[in-house]
């Protein structure tokens, strides 16, 4: 998801970022490039053959898709970390609508327009080859494209190409455009309230929806739900630990529990099959780790090696999310002809590698260039205040 460049950058938040696009990335490569567990076992069972386990080693990164709640919470706390600090030193400051969306939009959309570009491109190549890497439902028309800039897919249209993460960039948008009711009601009611609005919205959505399959009657939906509702106490959980942070709002005693006790009901979550489900139950799970590598125990260590790769990665994150699927399809296609998936991990890994250098290029070309507002553009909607 794309960082906010108007604060100052913590390497912790950073390292999450890494974190969260590596999982992913893994966690694609190796449902698309791997014949699965299933498959392995089969095989080879507790035979002592290095490519069975290290496949049996790598079987969290079979619910990698979780990484994305890390996302949405990181996303909340970053957009609205400045937001708190005004409100902190002033409680009648006012949100600049034109100027954030402004930003925003400067901020998500190259990268998100180039990525679907690169899409149809690769798209085209997959299906010129009859590549089964092409996903069923998905959509290639220029319709399709027109609908996911408008961030529609799921809803106007099916899914724009191959690429499955866009549903998210999707979200992402929305909750931009949420985000000024959220800071309106924090800024006259507190930030609990304004969490607990988001909190309300998820539960009946959520209560709504495995009730009556409303998600599964939509007649796009390809990747996750199209709609906010299920996600925003997500993302409005990051909102509120930039509260905390600011000292708006306090955290609930011993807050490390009610942690652990989201991540015990994600495993039932998990298990039915409902997606946003598990993505609510990890949600303090995931804003957990956040709060923690704020503090000095958490700055500590991220500062260590493995901290500091992760938040080099972290810088380009963004980049990487966007573009690893496709990346990760083409390669699959020019390794294996016959699109059948590996015994070994080793491709996997390749094509990991192959994400992250195609990730970093892009940030080099184009998402670099967003970190800074364009003087062009504060010369036509004014200065940022």
């Amino acid at each position: 998801m794309a960082p906010n460049s108007n604060i100052t950058r913590l390497n912790s938040i950073d390292a999450l970022r890494g974190l969260a696009a590596l999982i992913v990335v893994i966690y694609h490569a190796r449902a698309i490039l791997w014949v699965g567990l299933s498959e392995t076992w089969k095989r080879y069972g507790l035979s002592p053959n290095i490519n069975s386990w290290l496949g049996y080693a790598t079987t969290p990164f079979s619910v990698g898709g979780l990484a994305v709640v890390l996302f949405f919470v990181l996303s909340g706390y970053c957009i609205h970390r400045k937001g708190a600090l005004a409100l902190a030193c002033n409680p009648d400051a006012k949100l600049d609508i034109k100027q954030f969306l402004i930003r925003r939009l400067w901020r998500i959309y190259p990268v998100y327009v180039l990525s679907l570009c690169i899409t149809a491109i690769i798209d085209s190549y997959l299906i010129a080859h009859q590549s089964i890497s092409v996903l069923p439902g998905q959509d290639d028309s220029f319709f399709a494209f027109a609908m996911s800039l408008l961030s529609l897919q799921g809803l106007a249209a099916p899914q724009f190409g191959s690429n499955g993460v866009f549903w998210t960039l999707a979200l992402e948008l929305h909750f931009y455009l949420i985000y000024p009711l959220l800071y309106y009601i924090s800024r006259k009611y507190g930030a609990t309230k304004a969490t607990i609005v988001t909190l309300i919205a998820s539960i009946a959505y959520i209560s709504f929806d495995i009730l009556s399959g409303f998600s599964a009657k939509l007649p796009y939906r390809t990747n996750g739900v199209p709609i906010f509702l299920p996600y925003w106490f997500t993302w409005g959980f990051g909102f509120y630990l930039a509260e905390v942070e600011a000292g708006r709002a306090c955290l609930p005693k011993k807050f490390y529990i009610l942690s652990i006790v989201g991540a015990m009901l994600t495993v039932p979550a998990l298990i039915s099959g409902y997606q946003p489900l598990s993505y609510f139950t990890s949600t303090l799970t995931f804003g957990w780790l956040l709060w923690w590598s704020t503090t000095s125990h958490g700055e500590f260590f991220w500062k260590n090696f493995f901290g500091q790769m992760l938040s080099k990665v972290g810088t380009f994150s963004y980049s990487l999310y966007a573009i690893h699927l496709p990346c990760i399809l083409i390669f699959k296609s020019l390794i294996s002809p016959k699109e059948e998936p590996f015994i070994s991990l080793i491709p996997a890994i390749f094509a990991i590698a192959v994400s992250v250098i195609c990730g970093f290029l892009l940030f080099i070309i184009v998402e670099r260039w967003t970190l800074k507002f364009p003087s062009q553009l504060k010369f036509l909607f004014g200065s940022h205040r």
